[in-house]
């Protein structure tokens, strides 16, 4: 499954590049994280919950951040087993200053795979729960960004 798109984040570049690079903000995005435990720069250990229609598991892995070209482009990779089979998402984003001043568009190209009973639920199914965690991270992002005690620090990670 292939999903791609942009997003106008109303924040500055930097603001959302440091966001992107740290795990408190990773962990309270990322839709069903569980758990995100740091082992190298960029490297975690990652627990995933996701639930499909009827099929709900618990995925474990790995979860990466690339610098691609530091500043504007990053590479997330994310490998993780469950009950009901794998999962491997590989995600190019980019980041430039949005449509405003102060602003970031984020583009984002994702490479989504499944095996095993999740992926008998089929595309359209897949899909939809796809674009759905797709909204949730953005949503959440925003929040995060716009949270006074993390925006402080995320300022003093610029």
């Amino acid at each position: 499954m292939r999903f791609s798109g942009e997003r106008q984040v109303p924040t500055p570049v930097e603001r959302v590049w440091a966001a992107l690079h740290d795990s408190e903000v990773l962990r309270s995005t990322i839709p069903g994280c569980e758990e995100l435990v740091p082992l190298d720069t960029g490297r975690y250990a990652a627990t995933l919950a996701a639930r499909v229609g009827p099929v709900a598991d618990t995925y474990r892995g790995a979860f990466s951040i690339e610098d691609l070209r530091p500043g504007s482009h990053l590479r997330v990779r994310v490998e993780g087993r469950g009950r009901c089979g794998r999962l491997e998402v590989d995600l190019r984003v980019g980041l430039a200053t949005g449509r405003r001043p102060g602003t970031t568009a984020l583009r984002y190209d994702a490479d989504a795979a499944v095996s095993g009973f999740v992926a008998r639920l089929g595309n359209a199914s897949l899909t939809v729960a796809g674009g759905h965690l797709t909204g949730c991270f953005f949503r959440d992002l925003d929040r995060s960004l716009r949270s006074p005690a993390r925006a402080g620090r995320l300022a003093s990670l610029v």
